[in-house]
């Protein structure tokens, strides 16, 4: 049964390390990195204004970790030529273990 999202949604991979940071009680990072290039904005211009969700998957192999987390704002640095989405609520998470920080078993 697909889940239905009263707001945009943007998927992206993520790294273990940076998804098990964003998903520890308490929180380790609140804002995820991506380059400031011409493919993110097309991304970011598809989901509009925050907030929107971000779904995170965190792999290849099914079952593969994943969670949905509402974006808040979004900041373009160019300086250095990376976008920051400031991270809100956890909405969803599946095949993780919050509290052991591993997929689940």
């Amino acid at each position: 049964m697909a889940m239905k999202y009263s707001v945009p949604t943007l998927v992206a991979n993520i790294k273990r390390q940076f998804f098990a940071a964003i998903l520890a009680v308490p929180r380790r990072k609140s804002i995820e990195y991506r380059d400031l290039n011409e493919y993110w904005e097309s991304r970011l211009a598809k989901v509009g204004k925050p907030p929107f969700n971000l779904r995170l998957l965190n792999g290849m192999t099914p079952p593969v970790p994943e969670a949905t987390v509402r974006v808040e704002k979004v900041i373009r640095k160019k300086s250095s030529k990376t976008i920051e989405l400031h991270l809100g609520e956890v909405l969803n998470v599946k095949h993780w273990d919050r509290r052991n920080e591993c997929p689940k078993k």
